[in-house]
């Protein structure tokens, strides 16, 4: 089964409720209280990657519990509780910057800095998985550009794909989404539908030069 995407959007695009659930992670986080912030996230697993929501008049960073984590020089235990709850330690924030780039900024200990340290594989095809995130970030706009923009909501960024494994973009108003895959060493599929629509399935390849091509459509 493919992970779900932690998708960021406005604020006004979801419930008073959940909104709420990514407010209070943003700030347990932002206030160093690490006990409710763990507590919070094993009520709600979902919340594990989450990132305060697109709010006027309030600062927009794309920071997620384990950024939060190295922000605020938390213990080591809370990264290691954070990172057995399904952390991703591959996830940049809008300075570009991944929980590991942050903590070695704030010089945290060498044991820490192992722990979120992300994966060879992602930073040996660092300049590969650019290229395939600007392809699928193309495919993806070049369907639903109008929802993206009036949700304002964040794209993907692949290098999830090569840390969680496949994972499904959800983009709210589409009534559908995007599945995104592996596909050998050519590159990555995303696979797309609109559930109410029957045949609008699209197949998209994307190679490692961030080239597209549709493979296959009309699908359910």
């Amino acid at each position: 089964m493919a992970e779900e995407y932690p998708i960021n959007v406005n604020v006004k695009v979801y419930k008073e409720g959940i909104g709420n659930a990514f407010r209070k992670v943003a700030e347990l986080g932002q206030k160093k209280e690490w006990t409710k912030l763990l507590e919070t996230i094993d009520g709600d697993p979902q919340l594990i990657n989450s990132c305060a929501l697109v709010e006027k008049n309030t600062a927009h960073t794309l920071n997620t519990p384990l950024q939060h984590a190295a922000l605020g020089s938390a213990p080591k235990e809370v990264f290691e509780q954070l990172l057995e709850m399904g952390s991703a330690k591959c996830l940049k924030n809008l300075a570009g910057e991944t929980a590991y780039d942050i903590a070695a900024k704030s010089q945290l200990s060498q044991d820490i800095l192992k722990l979120i340290e992300v994966s060879k594989e992602i930073k040996q095809r660092e300049t590969i998985i650019a290229k395939l995130e600007e392809g699928l970030h193309k495919v993806i706009l070049g369907r639903v550009e109008n929802l993206i923009k009036e949700n304002g909501q964040a794209l993907p960024q692949v290098a999830y794909l090569f840390e969680k494994g496949e994972f499904y973009y959800a983009v709210p108003g589409m009534y559908g989404g995007f599945r995104v895959t592996k596909n050998g060493d050519k590159g990555i599929v995303s696979s797309s539908w609109i559930r109410v629509c029957g045949g609008s399935g699209q197949e998209h390849e994307i190679d490692n030069d961030g080239n597209t091509k549709l493979v296959n459509e009309g699908f359910v």
